[in-house]
């Protein structure tokens, strides 16, 4: 007989399975109802279908299996696969329900299952269909598992707002969930948020939470009135707003817009200020603004991200309406009442400021609105407070450029002055979002320049305070690293650096684990560069860095990890900016970290580390080789990693002793089988993290033989919501079956990760069944059960040990902690009373950091143990002086007059060091051993206080002699003003020849009516303030009352509300020069509008006093 080929075989399978598959069908069964029984006899590899009409669409089910062949069948809802654990599905009116065998050999078979309704809350089922609710109503709502509630709610008037109250977040239960309307929005406590309806009409919301897991939580519903200018949400329908008049309104819900435009009449090539204000009516309350201010053409000639109150120049050079946005920032909306207002003209009152002798004086942070036109210089200084601060300057304006100089050298070189930066570069610098760096606290001043005159500037200047490992830029004053500790640290500034030191200890060659990551986030660029120095390199014994990197910023925090051969020695790393980018966008925010290993040459099989059984292993080598020995021929070897609770990304591989790949896997934990007698070897791809208070994590491995089908550990103790690895075990024949039961599903177990993850539940217990996923009673079952149990507080003892009494600087311990049960396998928390002191890392190990006495805890729940560490040796720099400063940094003095106090301060506070002053210029005043500055001719000298190695300056102007203020007056004691008005008020100063005639100006009521600094007074609200004038030298005072009445009424000449025969008397008075009438009185007697104020206004007024003509207009 012929026998047949090997072709023919595979033709004759392939034909098989062809002919199986053509011939399977689907078989219609009818229709099955919910919370009913259902049996399906599978007598053939036939699809068994069924129809289910649901109650209401968006019904959702759970399914229950009946019998316990449910890993023999695939059953499918409306094409959606069902889990052997059930699960919740939701219905559309008419669903499909869908039955067949896994397999065609394991026919016949019968499987049973029951589909039942599942309602969480009282409103579901509302997936689909949603609740309409009412003004008032309270309702509970319960979401799980990738549930969505869906609510609808009519208002009935337009602009209204939807007041969402929610209640039921606490302590244990901070879970999130989303409120969906318009887009997603986070709610994560409790809290009210508005929702901007707009037109009359029906709204719809949903509630939505991702993912596993069950939240309870109360909704409170009401329906807020809108501002008296709704609808006004869209361009086209912006709400008209007349100069000089307020508007108020409120900024409703999400999804609020308010809309208000002016009229602009600038004259033909010309430019027109107006000036925008934004206010609020209760002071303290606060509420994020987005405006933005379109031109008639629509282009945007503003915006602003604000916290009211807000002022603004804006500069209108096109004819017609100008139209003002104003949204809320975010959805922290809290509807403040708050007004607008538009007021013609504007001027710069930083003016005049063009030389440094003139320089405008500012707070940090403020926002500086100036006009900086072509040709124009302004000059602003300030104080920087604290050694290493960093200066930033942003303004709106682009080609704006700066040169920052320091007071003193102003004073010594005048113009030819150079700016802090000249030693890197000696040109100007954009001002738009300019970074740079000082070193030493004093007044420093900001040249602008390069504006052009149709724009109005918006620029800020703030100071961004040291970090807490200031001062390190320079080597010798580096910051010390700690093993496995991270540190963070920023580059401010395009000329900021920071140095780290750390010490490779006595013995073998160790290996550096290096972490950097970067957490600034945004557009990728901005550079960090490091380079890796030995301390020889500092005693000239060195030619340059060991190792050289830089590390970019990305849209998510970026991660670089580097394994260098060290010998024994200290070695210093620098970070600092890459300036062959001449960009720098932002702060850079960097974390950094190290730890040292042994150094392993296990790159190749020949040159693989063994391992000892049961023992982990931590890898840091990408695709390191480790030997598990010899093995005889059958043995099942277990091999487990562990990557921190993270999936594996790489598979590990095993190996014979040819070299030969005979497994591999990508999970947490699998076995092989061994073929024949040999040594066996496997490579594992590493991965290096860390993270703040916790040690520097690496890949771990580890290896055992066993003789079990399957295993597990046998009872775990653990807290809520933790995750830990698991140690399981089984043979190879199992893996590919493997299934994980839990009667709770809140209990979760990830075969990828190794890690078990108990409920966010406050205690509980159950057990965690692994099998080959046969039904219980199947004689080919094989289990391993683990029994779970969570608590907040599961333990009743924990002790520490290995706790030292004492510590010297720089040294460090590893402390552990005793537990009580023992099979509680979580993590204990560590926490230091003074981290200045001691440092404590999740693990247990502690540093010391600084001298002193602290309190090391450890605690899992309410079970805590606590030890006291002394730590001592002297900290650098710490037994001496470390700065000194002074009470001010400029003064202005007049020649003649008594000496002026200078108090200067050591650090640290109880320093005792000798103080030397110092005047540059003696000619224009000295300063005596105790610190007084005498005045004697006009000039300028910087006086220096300086205590060892260490100095500050104040710079001191003298001015010619002069004549003293003797004291101030108003001419009248009130004045009445039109809201939407404005005087200039102008005291007399005694004496006439008084040489500094400088005020301060203060309104007591500033929504009343607001004081410039040169004494315009703007009226904005109907009342009553007073207005003090303080006078610079003397500190003489005056006051007068501003009453603010209502905007001017034709007729009512005195603004007293009343249309009588006073306000003709003011009229005839005024027609005959007995009298000078205001503006704003004038535009109300002038009643007949011949532009005249005369006898012929005064008979108008009386004649509608006695009711002969029914109107004025």
């Amino acid at each position: 007989m012929k026998r047949v080929g090997r072709w023919t075989w595979m033709l004759l399978t392939l034909l098989l399975l062809l002919c199986t598959t053509a011939f399977a069908k689907t078989i219609e069964c009818g229709s099955i109802e919910l919370e009913q029984p259902v049996e399906v006899a599978l007598e053939s590899y036939d699809t068994f279908q069924y129809t289910l009409t649901a109650p209401i669409d968006g019904t959702r089910v759970k399914v229950e299996w009946l019998s316990d062949n449910k890993h023999l069948v695939r059953l499918y809802m409306n094409g959606e696969q069902v889990s052997t654990t059930g699960g919740f599905y939701t219905l559309n009116k008419e669903n499909t329900v869908k039955v067949y065998p896994a397999s065609s050999d394991l026919i016949p078979l019968t499987v049973r299952f029951a589909l039942h309704e599942h309602k969480n809350d009282e409103q579901e089922p509302n997936d689909v269909i949603p609740t309409e609710l009412h003004d008032g109503d309270s309702v509970k709502f319960v979401l799980d598992n990738d549930d969505t509630d869906r609510f609808t709610i009519t208002t009935e008037k337009p602009g209204q707002d939807i007041a969402l109250t929610f209640s039921g977040f606490n302590y244990a239960d901070r879970t999130a969930f989303s409120l969906i309307w318009n887009r997603d929005w986070e709610i994560k406590k409790n809290g009210t948020v508005f929702l901007h309806a707009g037109k009359p009409g029906t709204y719809q919301f949903s509630l939505y939470k991702s993912g596993s897991g069950e939240i309870s939580r109360s909704m409170e519903i009401h329906l807020l009135d809108g501002d008296e200018h709704e609808l006004n949400d869209t361009k086209e329908t912006a709400t008209p707003l007349p100069i000089g008049t307020d508007a108020a309104f409120s900024i409703g819900g999400i999804g609020d817009a308010d809309w208000f435009s002016f009229e602009a009449v600038p004259e033909e090539g010309q430019s027109k200020f107006h000036t925008l204000r934004l206010l609020n009516v209760e002071p303290g309350k606060t509420e994020g603004i987005t405006y933005e201010v379109y031109a008639p053409d629509g282009t945007v000639v503003a915006s602003k991200v604000i916290y009211p109150r807000h002022s603004r120049i804006l500069s209108c050079s096109q004819q017609g309406q100008y139209t003002i946005k104003l949204s809320a920032k975010g959805s922290n909306i809290q509807r403040v009442p708050l007004r607008i207002r538009v007021e013609e003209g504007g001027d710069d009152p930083y003016e005049s400021n063009d030389t440094w002798l003139d320089a405008a004086y500012i707070e940090p942070g403020q926002l500086i609105s100036h006009v900086l036109s072509s040709g124009d210089t302004d000059w602003f200084c300030l104080t920087v407070p604290e050694d290493h601060m960093t200066l930033h300057v942003s303004s709106d304006c682009a080609g704006i450029q700066a040169m920052v100089y320091t007071g003193q050298a102003l004073v010594e070189y005048g113009d030819k002055a150079k700016s802090v930066w000249h030693e890197d570069s000696f040109g100007r610098k954009s001002a738009s979002n300019l970074y740079w760096k000082f070193e030493e606290k004093g007044l420093y001043y900001i040249e602008l320049t390069g504006g052009s005159s149709e724009r109005i500037c918006s620029t800020t200047i703030s100071l961004i305070p040291p970090e807490e490992i200031e001062d390190n830029d320079v080597w010798y004053h580096a910051t010390p690293l700690y093993e496995d500790f991270t540190q963070a640290f920023d580059i401010s500034a395009l000329n900021d650096m920071d140095w780290f030191r750390f010490t490779v200890p006595e013995g073998d060659q160790k290996v550096l684990l290096l972490n950097v990551s970067k957490t600034d986030t945004g557009k990728k660029g901005d550079p960090v560069y490091f380079k890796l120095y030995r301390e020889a390199y500092f005693d000239n014994q060195d030619d340059g860095s060991l190792y050289e990197f830089d590390i970019e910023s990305s849209t998510s925090k970026t991660t670089e990890n580097y394994a260098w051969d060290l010998e024994p020695g200290t070695y210093y790393l620098l970070a600092k900016y890459n300036k062959s980018f001449d960009f720098f966008t932002r702060v850079q925010k960097l974390n950094i970290c190290y730890k040292l290993v042994s150094h392993l040459n296990n790159n190749t099989i020949a040159t693989a580390s063994p391992l000892k059984e049961r023992e982990w292993q931590d890898v840091w080598r990408q695709d390191g080789y480790f030997s598990i020995g010899e093995h005889k021929a059958d043995e099942v070897v277990q091999i487990q990693r562990d990557e921190g609770g993270n999936e594996p990304k790489s598979n590990i591989y095993v190996y014979d002793t040819d070299g030969k790949s005979i497994a591999s896997s990508g999970y947490a934990s699998f076995s092989f089988r061994i073929p024949a007698d040999g040594v066996y070897y496997f490579s594992v791809p590493a991965s290096i993290k860390s993270s703040e208070n916790a040690p520097m994590r690496t890949t771990r491995v580890r290896y055992y033989t066993h003789n079990d089908k399957i295993g597990a550990a046998e009872s775990i103790a653990m807290r809520p919501n933790e995750s830990v690895f698991l140690d399981l075990w089984f043979s190879p024949e199992i893996s590919s079956r493997l299934e994980v039961e839990s009667e709770d599903e809140a209990l979760t177990y990830d075969l990828k990760t190794g890690y078990l993850t108990a409920p966010n539940t406050p205690e509980g217990s159950t057990d965690l069944v692994f099998s080959n996923g046969y039904p219980e009673g199947d004689e080919k079952r094989v289990e391993a059960v683990t029994h779970v149990i969570w608590s907040e507080n599961p333990l009743s003892d924990i002790s520490i040990s290995n706790a030292p009494q004492s510590l010297s600087v720089g040294n460090s311990v590893q402390l552990e902690a005793a537990v009580t049960p023992d099979d509680y396998i979580g993590r204990v928390s560590w926490e230091s009373s003074d981290t200045s002191v001691l440092r404590v890392l999740s693990n247990g190990k502690v540093v010391a950091v600084g001298q002193g006495e602290a309190v090391i805890t450890a605690s899992v729940g309410e079970c805590t143990s606590s030890v006291t560490i002394t730590v001592t040796g002297e900290q650098p720099g710490e037994s001496g002086l470390t700065g000194v400063s002074l009470d001010r940094y400029t003064l202005t003095l007049y020649a003649g007059e008594e000496a002026e106090q200078l108090t200067a301060t050591l650090k640290p506070e109880g320093t005792e060091a000798t103080i030397r002053w110092t005047s540059s210029n003696q000619t224009a005043a000295t300063v005596s051993q105790d610190g007084k500055v005498t005045p004697l001719s006009a000039g300028v000298t910087v006086v220096t206080a300086a205590a060892g190695d260490y100095r500050a300056s104040s710079i001191v102007t003298v001015q010619p002699e002069r004549v003293r203020v003797t004291g101030i007056r108003f001419d009248e004691p009130t004045h009445t003003l039109m809201m939407g008005s404005t005087v200039t008020l102008q005291p007399i100063i005694a004496p006439d020849d008084a040489t500094v005639k400088n005020l301060t100006w203060v309104s007591s009521d500033e929504q009343t009516a607001t004081v410039s600094r040169t004494g315009i007074v703007t009226a904005l609200s109907v009342g009553e303030t007073t207005i003090t004038a303080t006078t610079v030298d003397g500190g003489y005072s005056a006051e007068i009352k501003i009453i603010v009445t209502a905007a001017a009424q034709l007729g009512d000449v005195n603004g007293d509300g009343y249309i009588d025969a006073a306000d003709a008397l003011l009229c005839l008075r005024a027609s005959v020069g007995l009298i000078t009438l205001t503006p704003e009185q004038e535009a109300a007697a002038d009643v007949n509008h011949d532009g005249l104020i005369d006898a012929g206004d005064a008979i108008l007024i009386l004649r509608y006093d006695a009711r002969l003509i029914p109107s004025l207009n």
